[in-house]
């Protein structure tokens, strides 16, 4: 996106390719190897606020929890996390994994992402990354001694791989396979989703900043980034499409029709499409990532592709934040996460 207010940065990934030490020693007395690669990026920008999305694989020994630490340069603060609990004193931030995603196996990877404060001038990204309290060094090596650490070589899913929840139609719907896509909007409503123990929808992934023409090539990163979901929890049975904007660009209809289709390749054959726009506000609040009319074009946009029926999808209905719900004007906070979780559990179980 090229946004002049809004600057965009989801192609100047920052690679951080780098070995972390891991303080590892096996019972038996061998000495672990131990290493990483982290990517950190910016995916969306805007006059006193950005989102960060990182991605951190793990090239040593297999892991049972894992502690992620850099430190920002320009006064950069956390606002907001998900799939990681982020806490921030001065300018160390520490990410802890969350209780799904703790066990990383030789090679495996999970990702994370944030919303922060910035000052505006400069948002470097951090020069430096150290995964359970050892630099990264460029290598993969031996750790220094501590204490075991163990765990399955597999990364676990946010829930069971089978049993029933209650669907739309009332019949059973299996977990995790429902996938969705979006922008951090959506990813408020995931991770409401999953903290009130709604199981049939993925967990938030990374979407942050990933408006509509973000996904109108079904080649692109954020497509990469819904398969890599995929390949975890299976193709979805059904996607939830949720149409995001930023003001300056907009969407057409037939930029909808488009992440419908798309979303249709990506998911499992005869897969469900359900859509809806962004969540609507109090009367006289602004977002003003989407616009004054923003959330209302996306909203209309949704039905006009229900009422559509070469679209065959479903709208659900509207979703909806207050006033009190709402942490810098568009996001929101803890109780509007859970708010917006409850609002998709009523829609689709």
């Amino acid at each position: 996106m090229r946004l002049p207010r809004f600057r965009l940065l989801v192609a100047a990934l920052v690679p951080l390719v780098a070995a972390a030490g891991i303080s590892l020693v096996p019972a038996t007395g061998a000495v672990a190897a131990a290493g990483c690669q982290v990517s950190y990026s910016v995916g969306a920008q805007w006059t006193g606020g950005f989102t960060g999305n990182v991605r951190v694989t793990n090239l040593g020994d297999p892991l049972s929890g894992w502690t992620l630490s850099w430190s920002f340069s320009a006064g950069q603060q956390v606002t907001q996390a998900w799939n990681a609990t982020v806490s921030q004193s001065g300018a160390q931030v520490t990410a802890r994994n969350a209780g799904w995603n703790g066990s990383l196996a030789t090679n495996g990877s999970t990702s994370f992402g944030f919303n922060g404060s910035w000052n505006n001038s400069s948002n470097p990204p951090p020069s430096s990354f150290a995964l359970n309290g050892v630099a990264c060094d460029g290598s993969t090596q031996p750790s220094p001694s501590g204490p075991p650490t163990s765990g399955p070589t597999t990364p676990p899913t946010t829930g069971p791989t089978t049993g029933p929840t209650t669907g739309p139609t009332g019949g059973p719907q299996p977990v995790r396979s429902m996938g969705f896509i979006g922008c951090s909007m959506a990813e408020n409503v995931a991770q409401g989703y999953v903290a009130i123990g709604g199981q049939r929808m993925w967990g938030p992934y990374g979407t942050g900043g990933m408006v509509v023409q973000s996904w109108t090539d079904t080649n692109s990163s954020a497509w990469r980034l819904f398969d890599q979901q995929a390949a975890r929890h299976g193709r979805p049975t059904a996607v939830w499409v949720q149409i995001c904007i930023f003001s300056q660009n907009g969407a057409t209809y037939d930029e909808v029709k488009r992440l419908i289709a798309n979303a249709r390749q990506h998911a499992a054959p005869g897969a469900t499409i359900i859509i809806s726009g962004q969540p609507l506000y109090d009367a006289g609040q602004t977002c003003f990532l989407a616009g004054a009319n923003g959330p209302q074009l996306t909203d209309s946009l949704a039905r006009q592709a229900a009422a559509d029926s070469s679209q065959n999808v479903s709208y659900p209905g509207t979703f909806r934040l207050r006033g009190n719900e709402v942490s810098d004007g568009c996001h929101a906070n803890s109780a509007g996460q859970q708010s917006l979780g409850r609002q998709a559990l009523g829609y689709w179980g």
